[in-house]
Order: C-alpha cells, then sequence, then structure tokens
C-alpha cells in the first residue's frame, strides 16, 4: 500500500515540476516517459493530466487535516475560529505556490466536476465543523450547507487569487467579515426560535385566536425590525 502511494506521488511530483518548467510539454505521455512507466500505470493512480494537477490541492487538503489534529484543544474552537482556520490554513499552503495556484484553480477546481476527491473533502469537513457546533448549524441540513460553503470558499479563493493589495489585506477582511457573518447566523438560535414561535402562534391558532389577530401579530413584528 505504501509503495502504492509512494508511486502516486511521485507521478505527482514528477509532473508538478513538468507543469512549471513548460506547461505546453505537459503530459501523461511525458510524466510517463520520464519515470519509465507506461501509460496504463499513470492511469492507475490518476484518470487524467487534470487529475495528476488536481492531486495538488488534495495533498494540502491532508497538510491542513494534519496541522488541525496538532491543535491542542480544537474541539474548544468556536464555528468562527474552525472556518477560519480551514480558509487561513489553505490559502497559507496555496501562497507557497502561487504560480501554479493562479494557472490551474479555475480550470480543475473551480470549473471541475464537484464529485472530485478535493471538493468532496471539504464538504466533509465543513458538515463535521457544522455538527460539532452550537447553536443552529447543528440542526440544519449539513450536506447542502456544507456544499454552498464550499462553492463560496472556491469564490473567496478566486478573489484571493486576484487581489493585489498589500499582504492580500482585501482578502483577510474579505473572509473575516464573511466568516463573522456565519457566525452570527449559524451560532444563534435565530430558526430555532423562529420554529417555536410558529408553533406557539399555530397553537394559539387552534385556541381561539382569530386570524386578524395573528396578522396584527405579524405586522406589529415586521414593522418592528424592518
Amino acid at each position: 500500500m505504501k509503495d502504492k502511494k509512494d508511486i502516486k506521488l511521485k507521478i505527482f511530483e514528477t509532473a508538478f515540476e513538468m507543469y512549471l518548467e513548460n506547461p505546453t510539454q505537459f503530459s501523461v505521455r511525458n510524466v510517463a516517459k520520464e519515470l519509465k512507466l507506461s501509460r496504463e500505470q499513470v492511469y492507475t493512480h490518476f484518470t487524467s493530466k487534470k487529475a495528476i494537477l488536481r492531486y495538488f490541492y488534495q495533498l494540502c487538503f491532508e497538510e491542513y487535516i494534519n496541522q488541525t489534529n496538532e491543535i491542542d484543544r480544537y474541539s474548544e474552537f468556536t464555528l468562527e475560529e474552525k472556518l477560519g482556520h480551514l480558509v487561513y490554513t489553505h490559502i497559507e499552503l496555496f501562497q507557497k505556490e502561487k504560480e501554479f495556484v493562479e494557472s490551474t484553480f479555475n480550470e480543475i477546481i473551480f470549473k471541475a466536476n464537484a464529485n472530485n476527491l478535493f471538493q468532496k473533502s471539504l464538504e466533509k469537513q465543513v458538515e463535521i465543523i457544522l455538527d460539532t457546533s452550537e447553536g443552529d448549524a447543528s440542526i440544519l441540513p449539513k450536506k447542502y450547507l456544507a456544499m454552498i460553503l464550499v462553492k463560496e470558499l472556491f469564490h473567496i479563493f478566486k478573489f484571493w487569487i486576484k487581489d493585489d493589495s498589500e499582504k492580500s489585506e482585501n482578502t483577510i477582511e474579505l473572509i473575516d467579515k464573511i466568516i463573522s457573518f456565519l457566525g452570527e447566523i449559524l451560532n444563534n438560535q435565530i430558526i430555532t426560535k423562529g420554529i417555536d414561535l410558529g408553533r406557539t402562534l399555530w397553537g394559539q391558532n387552534h385556541t381561539g385566536l382569530a386570524p386578524n389577530d395573528l396578522k396584527f401579530l405579524f405586522n406589529s413584528f415586521f414593522n418592528r425590525f424592518a
């Protein structure tokens, strides 16, 4: 098993260097030739040349997981802290090979089939983060919410790639505001309280509260907070 993973990593490293040197020379044929492998042996590990390059992003995710596992009391992090750690760790790892990320992210990640391993790994991790959080984050449909949040994360990565502000200050400001907004919504119990309110009003309706009274209550509520 270890040998198989070593070969996969060697294929990626060779392809990665070849791509950085000259993208036009990068092909499965040339990678196989460089490693003295057949193309079939390469395809055993990767379904296409894009899949080889996409492995860079999966390795970044795995490094993020390794770093997360080394954090003492990570389980005590707030929702905002966990999301921030996920976003900033990936950006830090991308920064080390920014030229590669700039030239590949849009085509092989952003536009890729949503079933690619990197995207699915992120979605699963966001599900875990939501599931272990307090407030409404733990009761919402985590699978679909994770899919939405990861897609928005990809938009953040694209913003970072184009950000020419000093030390990516614009990206940092954007990330902090988005995470703060998400934390405000998901940490609170707005949805839970709304459901409880609906149940109460429904119960009142069945115990004699007239429709006009309900209308008055709703109008008063919306006028108060509008």
